[in-house]
């Protein structure tokens, strides 16, 4: 139930549809709700949860009617000291002053916290989103990890197993990969995806997390791809988070 009644047929909330048409995510859909921006068939709605048919009603966004919009992935190389929102009450540069006018409307795929850099998704696709956050999916993330001191063998096997923080968070085994070239440098690879996960599991056995960076997401590798900038996802980048779910394009 809702303010205007029963769910029909074929009805989602407004902010659903206005996510599932690629315009903004369902929480960025609702701040436009709430904020007066949106009208359903002429009339100004302020209920995000207000039931709408993405078929026969018509719905308008700052006054111009919502279609949906061709799908869009891309790879950002997310430098240090950005955060991944859409404003910051601090001040603080965020992902979308990176991206041109057009893209305004991408949301990130997860999170990478102030001081992590490296790969973050963006899409208009909410499901495309919701298929790479999803943790049936167990899609690996792959980090970078410098720390101040040499991991100790001890460590790693602790990191490899089901650690349980100081919180009484349990987590699921990582993997880790020592660097041959440098012993203050590994590479973890995790399935979750809880706040802070890295550095929280690192500080958990005594270590300070120096430079944290993601390099890759499953067959997504950050690669080349230089700090600030963004390209496109391949269809073998996105057949590959698909394939997770058994799904085929």
């Amino acid at each position: 139930m809702t303010s205007r009644g029963r769910r029909n047929q074929g009805e989602i909330t407004l902010a659903r549809a206005i996510s599932k048409f690629g315009i903004a995510s369902r929480t960025q859909a609702a701040a436009m709700v709430r904020e007066g921006r949106v009208a359903v068939d002429g009339s100004i709605v302020r209920s995000p949860d207000r039931w709408v048919n993405p078929l026969s009603n018509e719905i308008q966004v700052d006054g111009k009617r919502i279609r949906r919009a061709s799908p869009v992935y891309l790879a950002m190389h997310k430098p240090i000291g950005v955060v991944t929102t859409r404003s910051d009450e601090k001040g603080r540069k965020t992902i979308y002053h990176l991206l041109p006018p057009e893209r305004q409307w991408m949301f990130p795929i997860g999170r990478l916290d102030k001081e992590t850099s490296g790969l973050l998704l963006l899409t208009n696709d909410s499901r495309f989103g919701e298929m790479v956050t999803n943790p049936l999916g167990e899609i690996p993330k792959t980090y970078s990890v410098t720390v101040d001191r040499p991991l100790r063998d001890v460590d790693r096997r602790a990191l490899e197993s089901r650690l349980t923080l100081a919180d009484g968070t349990r987590l699921l085994p990582a993997e880790v990969t020592p660097s041959i070239d440098n012993p203050l440098v590994f590479e973890m690879t995790i399935v979750e995806g809880k706040n802070r996960q890295i550095r929280r599991m690192c500080e958990h056995l005594g270590y300070v997390v120096i430079s944290l960076q993601r390099i890759r997401i499953g067959l997504i590798s950050l690669g080349r791809l230089n700090v600030g900038e963004v390209r496109p996802l391949s269809r073998e980048e996105r057949s590959g988070i698909l394939s997770s779910f058994a799904i085929g394009e």
